[in-house]
């Protein structure tokens, strides 16, 4: 069973190395979309172990995640989890996205920022409390942080996921 983590990942220099290292700890794999940083994120992230897809322009995120979730498609990954290349997620909670997946239980996990979000600054809580709403409203389903980037998808949903607007679709679709 191949399972990847997958990392889109713009000027991420100094955090990489460490998301890298300890994610390689609970899966097969490491994938970072470097999107045309400015800094060493690329370099960093080859001396840690990973695969790097290298866009030579900044393409924003949703061209990143296409990126990452092609090359998952192409070696046939069984499952993938996504993380920010920032750092803020810690890569010790893969084990608790990969779990449902892995259990067929769901197709798509979504890791929840809000159940420790002390660090997050007031103004993001605000704003992604209020993406949860009208998401929630258009979608009719019960996540609690549909904007987090800390995922586990399944490889029914890898082969299904078309690129279009990325956070809404995920969740959407499935």
């Amino acid at each position: 069973m191949l399972k990847l983590v997958c990392i889109p990942a713009f000027n991420e220099e100094k955090p990489i190395t460490d998301v890298i290292k300890k994610s390689l700890n609970y899966v097969d794999q490491v994938i970072v979309c470097d999107d045309g940083s400015s800094d060493l994120t690329a370099e960093k992230a080859k001396i840690a172990g990973a695969v790097v897809i290298k866009h030579e322009k900044n393409m924003g995120k949703g061209h990143a995640m296409k990126s990452l979730f092609d090359y998952a498609k192409n070696v046939d990954a069984d499952v993938v989890v996504t993380i920010d290349g920032d750092g803020q997620f810690l890569p010790e909670q893969i084990p608790r996205l990969l779990k449902p997946i892995l259990e067929n239980s769901y197709d798509v996990v979504i890791g929840n920022r809000f159940s420790d979000d002390e660090e997050m600054p007031s103004y993001r809580k605000i704003g992604n409390k209020m993406l949860d709403k009208i998401t929630k409203l258009a979608a009719d389903l019960p996540f609690s942080d549909t904007q987090s980037g800390y995922r586990s998808y399944s490889k029914k949903a890898i082969h299904l996921l078309i690129f279009q607007q990325v956070d809404l679709e995920l969740i959407l679709k499935f």
